[in-house]
């Protein structure tokens, strides 16, 4: 008798031991579960952008924890970004796989010579159509724009419009992102020249009102805020994010109108197999909710209705935007970088 309960407390443990076991497999270890995820997300995606270092990092770090895609970095301004570009296309190849840059015209060169893929990222269908540029070439993920910004301790003038830039009072003390460096002073130079009320003669006038140049946003954001400068011409994110962090600026909105600084993400058509995936993840992730909530995080106006607006920005129906004739961009660039180089670099 004694033997038999023995016998079946033993049986009886062996069959809990193999639940046991049965369970302990059917649990996912979190350590090899992430292993597991990293294994199955390989590939990375290699971008080339002039868009702000710390921003661009930021948000490639939140795709890399949301996505498990790893990222390579090339940032600069974005002639340089071109330039680079431009060296190793004529090798045969280039590194980069995803494009972000201000240049949109350049964007459309690329197209015509094939260099582009047209991929269409999950959650298009929720943005507005001038959003998609050339079906599916590229896509806008979030909205810039080029506005007057005063140090309010420092500027004496009234400020309303482009053409108050050309006040004496503001000699030596205006500037703007030197065209040649960067595609968003690029961009609203084509929209100023191609406006009947400024033009050409915007520029000569502001030449003899000894307009300073500076080689990027960045650089004129900390010389608003320190009062080196009484007004600047700079992107609006960036005023509006050392706004709320004290610094003594404040956005004017010109009456004309606020130059919108395309700046579109673009798949290049030569990514490699083992990177595509990846590329095609971060397309998604940019207009994912996800994404475009990161955005408005980093103090970007999204191209999202559905996600708010940061602290300090207007809803984007009240923002009026100066005509552009995207025509001119693509067609005329060379002919409009020709003539500012004349009327800056002439005695």
């Amino acid at each position: 008798m004694k033997r038999q309960m023995k016998k079946a407390a033993a049986l009886a443990a062996a069959a809990l031991l193999a639940l046991s076991v049965a369970g302990c497999s059917e649990k996912t270890d979190p350590a090899s579960a992430a292993g597991s995820q990293s294994e199955e997300k390989k590939g990375t995606v290699v971008v080339y952008t002039s868009e702000s270092q710390d921003l661009v990092t930021d948000m490639l770090e939140d795709f890399k924890a949301k996505t498990g895609y790893d990222y390579s970095l090339f940032r600069s301004g974005t002639g340089d970004v071109i330039a680079k570009l431009n060296a190793e296309l004529q090798t045969g190849s280039t590194e980069a796989n995803v494009l972000w840059f201000a240049d949109i015209g350049y964007l459309y060169q690329l197209d015509e010579q094939g260099l582009i893929e047209h991929y269409t990222p999950a959650g298009a269908d929720q943005i507005d159509s001038k959003f998609n540029y050339n079906d599916s070439m590229a896509f806008e993920v979030r909205q810039i724009f080029n506005i007057i910004a005063v140090n309010t301790l420092k500027n004496t003038v009234e400020i309303k419009d482009w053409y108050d830039l050309c006040d004496p009072a503001l000699s030596g003390k205006f500037a703007m992102a030197n065209p040649s460096y960067s595609g968003g002073a690029f961009t609203t130079l084509v929209a100023h020249v191609n406006n009947d009320q400024l033009g050409w003669q915007f520029y000569e006038d502001m030449k003899a009102n000894d307009i300073k140049f500076e080689q990027s946003n960045g650089n004129l954001q900390t010389k608003i805020s320190s009062g080196e400068y009484m007004a600047v011409s700079v992107v609006d994110f960036m005023i509006r994010n050392a706004q709320n962090e004290g610094a003594p600026v404040e956005i004017i909105w010109p009456e004309s109108g606020a130059v919108m600084v395309p700046t579109p993400v673009a798949m290049l058509s030569n990514v490699p197999e083992e990177n595509q995936a990846a590329c095609r993840a971060l397309m998604d992730y940019m207009l994912s909710e996800n994404g475009q909530k990161f955005f408005v995080e980093q103090g970007y106006i999204p191209v999202s209705e559905n996600v708010g607006v940061p602290e300090g920005a207007p809803n984007v129906s009240d923002i009026k935007v100066m005509d552009m004739a995207l025509d001119s961009f693509i067609q005329d660039s060379s002919a409009i970088r020709e003539q500012f180089e004349t009327i800056f670099t002439a005695n």
